[in-house]
């Protein structure tokens, strides 16, 4: 993966490109930041699955948006850039676990390796 840190982009500026997402209709968060933006992603392929999408996007024929969450995974031959979604809401992830009953080991050390990367998530 090749993040580059630098002063991150403003969403809009990215209007005009091709868009690779995993539904011809982008409701959620892809429409809802692009309209916070002024504009309407232009939906160029519909790709599914991520690792597909990613080797779309290595070949060139668009631009997708990777969760920083996913951005660890990224392929080598694709370069992220920080995206500036102003308005945005914050994103709360919760970790779902059975009422009234002790967490298993494995549980308790998946709920802290989440906490660790969440630690590392850079602020906007």
């Amino acid at each position: 993966m090749d993040l580059v840190r630098t002063v991150p982009v403003r969403l809009g500026r990215l209007a005009d490109a091709d868009r690779l997402s995993g539904s011809s209709r982008p409701e959620g968060t892809l429409l809802d930041a692009a309209l916070r933006q002024g504009f309407r992603p232009r939906v160029a392929h519909v790709v599914a699955e991520w690792t597909a999408r990613l080797g779309y996007v290595a070949a060139g024929p668009g631009v997708t948006l990777v969760t920083a969450l996913a951005a660890e995974s990224v392929r080598s031959d694709v370069v992220l850039l920080p995206v500036l979604d102003e308005g945005a809401p914050a994103r709360a992830v919760y970790a779902a676990t059975a009422r009234g009953r002790s967490r298993p080991q494995a549980a308790e050390a998946f709920v802290a390796v989440l906490r660790e990367a969440a630690a590392r998530i850079p602020s906007s």
